[in-house]
């Protein structure tokens, strides 16, 4: 298996902005594939990602998990993770042995919806855990703290059986799921649900998507905060966002005070409108909207990351400007300038994707942050791809700050980092290289609250005077 190099390269560099950014097709040969799904996570523990992949390849629904070994992704004959197209999927450790379980939602190579948890064997294998939940497709699948008792939960929101249904699944520890009645959640069409702690009160919350029609009427486009009340039950948090579908949500903090901020786009208006609009987070349960100049875009997937290396996070786009099939697409990064702004950047080879999926993570750790793409990418209906960009942006060395100690480990509510400097900006990433929390600092001792991190593997880099450094830390 290849050795640790992410957490080396992180100790002995410190990524900067650059005057350009480059990415390259890695030829992956991973097969052109539409209505796709698209998955980094490490099975195997090597410190590379490997890659759920699957969709329709204009015949038969093809994929899998795709194994990331000595500088190659081959599909895996063994893992028995079925293939999947208009769904989704999601890694986490849903059992706590220390390895990453997955579940996937969608229609499977028999067109039979399903929404299974595989238990990773630590052999190369999974196993079906049975857990009954609600079979769906054309919606999304998540892992996430329902209840705060650090076994990861599972909400998925799509259509199922007889129709369209948005349903929370709580884990007892040992990948028993049970449906949580408490909640009653309207059931969306294309819809997403992601998770958060917006308000800072140590429990998750989450924002849901979609259409909407379960009422009739014409008021049929959703976008609603949840926020969690910390018994087993949510309330519609009347925070005003721009009401849409076909698109995607996203949270994180891309000006580093704390607060997780939220990221939106699809359709809305009368139907023709597209959007792309950020909401900054302003520390008192609210939001302000801001629009930043992106391209509204629908079909399409948002991804942030830290794509320049400069220590915030920049914004991937894919999707369309216009009616799928018309050949008005976007497929761009907007760099993070500080002060809410936002430039495109000069990467202008990533392919376009409509009824497709993104993702982003440091695949083969390097420090620096890729992305996949799958889905169509032409005006004509008849091209599709699925192609890994690999991030080749030149880095800069700099000094080093060696006086940091990080307690406890593993770490379950709170981490203590303690410096002979002051510590300026504490940023946590996970495994995929991805910033999930920020916090600026002026003081040698600082108590950092991980409560909304999910279970697994992170890497803590700290900035002082003298230097940066980054450790890596286990959350229970």
């Amino acid at each position: 298996m290849k050795k640790f190099n992410f957490l080396f390269f992180f100790i002995g560099f410190a990524l900067v902005s650059v005057k350009a950014q480059t990415f390259e097709d890695f030829n992956a040969s991973f097969p052109d594939l539409t209505f796709s799904v698209t998955a980094f996570g490490d099975f195997d523990g090597d410190a590379d990602l490997d890659l759920y992949l699957s969709g329709f390849d204009g015949s038969n629904v093809v994929g899998g998990l795709y194994v990331y070994e000595s500088g190659v992704y081959t599909l895996s004959s063994t893992a028995n993770i079925p293939a999947v197209y208009m769904g989704s999927a999601d890694w986490g450790d849903v059992d706590g042995d220390g390895d990453l379980d997955i579940v996937v939602m969608g229609s499977d190579a028999s067109y039979t919806d399903i929404t299974e948890v595989y238990k990773n064997n630590g052999d190369g294998t999974f196993t079906s855990l049975n857990t009954g939940i609600a079979p769906a497709e054309q919606g999304e699948v998540t892992f996430a703290h329902i209840n705060n008792d650090a076994f990861l939960d599972i909400s998925l929101s799509g259509i199922g059986a007889s129709d369209r249904i948005t349903k929370l699944y709580s884990n007892d520890g040992s990948g028993v799921f049970t449906e949580v009645t408490s909640v009653t959640l309207p059931g969306m069409n294309l819809g997403r649900i992601k998770w958060a702690d917006y308000d800072n009160d140590s429990d998750y919350d989450f924002v849901l998507s979609g259409y909407n029609d379960e009422d009739g009427g014409t008021n049929t486009f959703y976008t609603e905060i949840y926020t969690n009340n910390g018994d087993g039950t949510f309330s519609v948090s009347g925070i005003t966002l721009h009401q849409g579908w076909l698109g995607d949500t996203e949270w994180g903090d891309y000006n580093g005070d704390g607060y997780i901020d939220l990221v939106i786009s699809g359709t809305g208006g009368d139907g023709t409108e597209r959007f792309t609009l950020l909401y900054k987070n302003n520390g008192a349960g609210g939001f302000t909207e801001i629009d930043p100049g992106f391209p509204g875009v629908s079909h399409s997937g948002l991804e942030w990351g830290d794509f320049d290396g400069d220590g915030d996070l920049d914004l991937f786009i894919v999707g369309e400007t216009t009616a799928p099939g018309d050949g008005n697409s976007v497929s761009k990064i907007y760099n993070n300038e500080g002060e809410d702004v936002f430039t495109e950047s000069s990467v202008n080879n990533l392919s376009f994707s409509y009824y497709g999926d993104a993702d982003s993570g440091d695949f083969d750790g390097d420090g620096k942050i890729d992305i996949v793409i799958s889905g169509y990418s032409s005006a004509s209906f008849g091209s599709s791809s699925s192609t890994l960009y690999k991030n080749i942006t030149p880095v800069s060395i700099f000094f080093i700050e060696k006086n940091i100690s990080i307690s406890p480990i593993p770490a379950k509510n709170f981490i203590k980092i303690e410096s002979e400097s002051n510590l300026n900006l504490v940023e946590i990433f996970n495994i995929a290289g991805k910033l999930v929390l920020a916090e600026k600092q002026n003081l040698k001792s600082v108590v950092i609250n991980i409560k909304s991190l999910k279970s697994g593997m992170y890497f803590v880099k700290t900035y002082t005077n003298k230097g940066n450094n980054t450790k890596k830390i286990i959350i229970k």
